[in-house]
């Protein structure tokens, strides 16, 4: 069994180095090249300003995040879903980036992370096969006729997620067995 999670984070900005932090994680399971429908979705306060910029591209507010859980309240959680996979995340140094800083933040290790799972970054499997070519989530959905002007008015973690398994599955990335 070949278990896949497909992974997307939200942030208050770009840079966790200079204090930004997650606010939704979205999380898909796909096994043996197939959607199960568990997911892992989760929204969460922190006491970070969001950046103009990054609500712009999300549209969470501080305001809806207030009454939400903290990173660590779901840690273990997120651990527990993700543990023996392979985590698929467009643009994984972003993700990963932001993980270890709320891992580290929370009182965990990264080492615990990259014991349980296994990370692939599916911007470089699109740049080897799309050289010169914009390869970003929109552009590359346009590009296989997943058509998500309806439903994708904002970035959103848990869809980004979907959108993604979506277009691995119908690339047929695990029947070529490229991840």
């Amino acid at each position: 069994m070949k278990r896949h999670v497909f992974l997307d984070v939200e942030t208050t900005g770009l840079s966790p180095h200079k204090g930004d932090r997650i606010i939704e994680i979205g999380c898909v399971e796909v096994i043996n090249g197939f959607i199960t429908g568990r997911i892992f979705h989760s929204y969460f306060y922190t006491k970070t300003r969001i950046s103009e910029e990054a609500f712009n591209i999300h549209g969470i507010n501080n305001n809806f995040l207030k009454n939400k859980p903290l990173f660590c309240e779901k840690l273990d959680e997120f651990l527990g879903f993700v543990n023996n996979s392979i985590i698929i995340a467009h643009n994984a140094k972003f993700d990963i980036n932001f993980l270890h800083y709320e891992i580290n933040y929370s009182g965990g290790s990264m080492s615990r992370l990259y014991s349980i799972c296994y990370f692939l970054d599916s911007l470089e499997i699109f740049r080897k096969l799309h050289p010169r070519k914009r390869n970003d989530l929109d552009s590359l959905c346009k590009r296989y006729e997943i058509y998500i002007e309806e439903i994708r008015k904002n970035h959103s973690a848990i869809l980004d997620a979907w959108l993604l398994s979506i277009l691995i599955i119908k690339m047929g990335f695990f029947d070529k067995k490229m991840i």
